[in-house]
């Protein structure tokens, strides 16, 4: 398997096939004399904008701490947890459990619903 070009930046799906976005990172753990071992994912605007700006992903992650529990840091999902297919890479769980959605949620609760002829 090539992790690049098989994992990274590819669209993550839940357990009912609702878009959870894209692997943004992937977590490896280095050992001594053996090679790297894949930890996680991570799905995250702050990882995407790491792969950047540190600067802009720092900022970015002290704003996301706003939008509650488990943010201002990338979502990391265990590799043990995950199952890649043809079309996407699957978590096992369902992703309104996870903060993975939380800016949406806000950004349509403050702003969409808002917009006249939005619902």
């Amino acid at each position: 398997m090539h992790l690049v070009a098989d994992v990274l930046d590819e669209q993550v799906i839940d357990r009912d096939d609702v878009n959870a976005g894209r692997v943004d990172g992937i977590v490896l753990r280095l050992r001594p004399d053996q090679p790297p071992v894949v930890v996680a994912i991570e799905i995250s605007p702050i990882t995407l904008l790491e792969r950047f700006s540190r600067r802009l992903a720092q900022w970015y992650a002290v704003r996301d701490r706003r939008l509650g529990r488990g943010r201002g840091k990338p979502f990391r999902v265990p590799w043990g947890e995950i199952v890649l297919t043809h079309k996407a890479v699957c978590l096992n769980t369902k992703v309104e459990s996870t903060p993975i959605n939380a800016l949406e949620d806000w950004l349509r609760k403050h702003i969409v619903e808002h917009i006249p002829g939005s619902s």
